[in-house]
C-alpha cells in the first residue's frame, strides 16, 4: 500500500501543470458560416472487410480530398488490429478501397520492441505535405499501459515509416493515449491532446515540433477521472477542452475547462451543461463562441448521435441535428429479427453500399449477443474543410465506419 502511494505521489510530482516556457500563440481555423443545407450525405468509409472497426479520424489533403484512419480487426485489442485507412474524393463523393495502412508487426520491425496490440490513431499534416500518424501502441497490459509511437509518410499516407515513440511521461514512460484532432501555433508546431489511465486519469495537451521533439506539456484541468481531450480554438489566446467524465456516479455530463492564455494554463475542471454517457466527442470551431459538438447525448448509453451547437461559447446549447436515436429501445431486450430490420433501414438509407448483407451480418456479429442485440453510434471525429463543408466519421456498430458529409454549398450529391 505504501508503495503505490509513493508512487502515485511521484508520479503526479513529476508532472506538474505545465512543464514549459508560454508557448506561442495558438492558429485558430479560418472563421466560416453555417452550411445552408441540413441534408446531410450518409454513406461508408470502411468496406466491411473486418469484423470490427473502431475510432476513426481523418485529415483533409491539400487537393480537398481526406484520408481516414481507425483500426480493425477480429475485436479490440486482437493480435490481428492493425491500422487501415481510406481516401474520400468531394469531387465524385466516394470513397476509394479501404487498405491496410500500419500493421503491428512493421512497428515492432521498426521500432525493434515487441508490440501486442494497436488502438487509436491521429494523423497530423504538417506544413511542408509531411504527414505524421500518431498511435497508440500496446507492448504488455492493457490500455493503460499504452505508449505513442510516431509513422512519417511522404507520399500523404500511401506509405509508412517508423519515426518516434514519444517519451511522455516519467513513470515507465507508458499510459499515454491520443483521441482528439490536434491544435496549432503561429509557429508551425502543434499541439497534441493526449490522455492518461494509469493512476489518474487526466488530459493534457504536449507541444511537438516536426521533428517530434517535445517541446511543453500542460495538465487540463487537476482532474483524476477526466479522458479524451477535444480542445477547441477560437482566438490566439482562447481555448476550450471537453473531456470525457469518468467520476462515476456522477459521470453524464462532460468535463469543460479553458485556457486564456494560448493553452499554457487551463482552469480547473467544471461540469458542462452538455450530458453524456462518459463517451468520446469531436467538434469544430464555426466562428469565436460558435461551437459544434458531436457526441452521445444522453447521460447512459452510446445509442443515439447528436451534433449540438453554441453561439455564445458554451453557455447555451442546442441540438442541432441528430443522426440516431434509438433511446425508445434502451430498456428493451431487443431480439435479432426487430434489431436487424432496424439496422437494414439504416442502410436503405446509406449511399454507394455494394454488399448491404455483408454489414448486417458485422453488426450480428458485434451487437447480438446471446439473443439480444444493443445499438452503438459513438466515437465521433469532426473536420471542418477548407471549402466550409462539415465531415463526421463515427463507429457505427462497431461494424462500419459511417461517414456524414453536410456541403457547404447546400448541395446533396
Amino acid at each position: 500500500m505504501l508503495i503505490g502511494a509513493a508512487l502515485v505521489a511521484a508520479y503526479f510530482w513529476a508532472t506538474p501543470a505545465h512543464l514549459w516556457q508560454a508557448p506561442p500563440l495558438l492558429k485558430p481555423a479560418p472563421q466560416g458560416r453555417m452550411p445552408a443545407s441540413d441534408h446531410w450525405r450518409m454513406t461508408f468509409a470502411s468496406d466491411a472487410d473486418t469484423t470490427m472497426v473502431h475510432a476513426a479520424s481523418m485529415v483533409e489533403l491539400p487537393d480537398g480530398r481526406l484520408r481516414a484512419f481507425w483500426f480493425a480487426g477480429s475485436r479490440e485489442g486482437a493480435s490481428d488490429v492493425a491500422i487501415h485507412s481510406a481516401l474520400f474524393d468531394p469531387r465524385n463523393g466516394s470513397w476509394a478501397d479501404e487498405h491496410v495502412a500500419v500493421t503491428r508487426e512493421q512497428i515492432a520491425d521498426q521500432w525493434g520492441r515487441y508490440v501486442r496490440k494497436l488502438g487509436n490513431a491521429v494523423p497530423v499534416l504538417d506544413d511542408n505535405g509531411h504527414m505524421r500518424l500518431f498511435v497508440v501502441a500496446v507492448s504488455f497490459g492493457g490500455w493503460a499501459a499504452s505508449r505513442l509511437v510516431v509513422l512519417g509518410s511522404d507520399d500523404l499516407g500511401t506509405s509508412w515509416q517508423f519515426e518516434d515513440a514519444l517519451t511522455t511521461s516519467p513513470f515507465m514512460n507508458i499510459s499515454t493515449l491520443v483521441k482528439a484532432p490536434p491544435i496549432r501555433y503561429s509557429d508551425g508546431t502543434v499541439g497534441l491532446p493526449v490522455y492518461h489511465e494509469m493512476l489518474g486519469k487526466f488530459g493534457e495537451i504536449l507541444r511537438l515540433d516536426p521533428q517530434n521533439h517535445i517541446l511543453g506539456k500542460a495538465r487540463i484541468g487537476h482532474g483524476r477521472k477526466a479522458i479524451q481531450p477535444l480542445v477547441l480554438v477560437d482566438s490566439p489566446t482562447h481555448a476550450a477542452a471537453f473531456l470525457r467524465n469518468e467520476q462515476r456516479p456522477n459521470n453524464g455530463h462532460l468535463y469543460q475547462s479553458h485556457s486564456v492564455n494560448g493553452g499554457w494554463d487551463w482552469q480547473p475542471l467544471t461540469y458542462s451543461r452538455l450530458t453524456n454517457p462518459s463517451s468520446a466527442l469531436g467538434g469544430v470551431v464555426i466562428a469565436p463562441g460558435h461551437w459544434l459538438l458531436a457526441t452521445n447525448c444522453n447521460t447512459e448509453e452510446r445509442d443515439d448521435l447528436c451534433i449540438r451547437e453554441t453561439r455564445d461559447g458554451g453557455a447555451s446549447w442546442t441540438p442541432r441535428w441528430f443522426f440516431h436515436n434509438r433511446q425508445a429501445w434502451r430498456d428493451d431486450q431487443m431480439q435479432p429479427r426487430p434489431f436487424l430490420n432496424m439496422i437494414d433501414n439504416e442502410l436503405d438509407k446509406t449511399v454507394q453500399v455494394d454488399n448491404p448483407a455483408r454489414y448486417l451480418d458485422r453488426v450480428r456479429e458485434n451487437k447480438c449477443r446471446r439473443g439480444e442485440c444493443t445499438f452503438q453510434y459513438d466515437y465521433p471525429y469532426m473536420l471542418r474543410a477548407s471549402n466550409g463543408d462539415l465531415h463526421v466519421l463515427y463507429t457505427w456498430n462497431k461494424a462500419a465506419i459511417r461517414h456524414a458529409w453536410l456541403r457547404a454549398d447546400g448541395g446533396g450529391a
